[in-house]
């Protein structure tokens, strides 16, 4: 199987197993092929926002977010954006099955919870409806089906991401 750099995405055990201790950490391959990948992420109020001289104030969630790959832009969900404070930067179009459509953007600072991949800081996200439901979400965090994040190839690009398709395993490293 190889082995983890320090920016491969990674799994928190805590407690922090004995040294030497053997590891074994599975996704269930059947999410992975009926749900694709999702992960955690936390999505902060952008740093560029929160400087002098009228700083705002940092607001933060950890939500489930999906790697979408026809998705040129990450996206938020519309009214997790809201919900959030974030400072609406502009409005732009994007083209879904749906057709055209135009939505705010928002600029976020986003963290990977639980692994070793580099926060984005100032990144510029379009909106969208997703089936996020705070509800839901206070419940169960880590829900799969409840994402409030699309991660696009504008995050992807910055990675090397293997899909091994016969044993639906998922390396991500940046």
């Amino acid at each position: 199987m190889g082995h983890l750099n320090a920016h491969n995405f990674g799994f928190q055990i805590v407690p922090a197993p004995v040294a030497g201790t053997a590891v074994n950490v599975q996704i269930n391959s059947l999410a992975l092929l009926q749900l694709g990948m999702n992960l955690m992420v936390e999505i902060s109020t952008a740093s560029a926002f929160r400087q002098p001289p009228n700083p705002q104030p940092l607001k933060s969630m950890a939500v489930m977010a999906h790697l979408d790959t026809g998705a040129s832009r990450t996206s938020i969900d519309q009214q997790l954006a809201i919900d959030l404070g974030l400072t609406q930067t502009g409005v732009g179009n994007s083209m879904t099955a749906a057709g055209q459509h135009t939505s705010p953007n928002y600029a976020i600072d986003l963290a990977f919870v639980g692994t070793n991949l580099k926060t984005i800081i100032n990144l510029q996200v379009g909106s969208c409806k997703l089936p996020f439901d705070k509800t839901k979400h206070q419940a169960n965090q880590s829900d799969p089906t409840n994402f409030g994040l699309l991660l696009g190839r504008d995050i992807m690009q910055l990675w090397h991401i293997t899909w091994h398709g016969p044993t639906s395993s998922v390396y991500i490293s940046d």
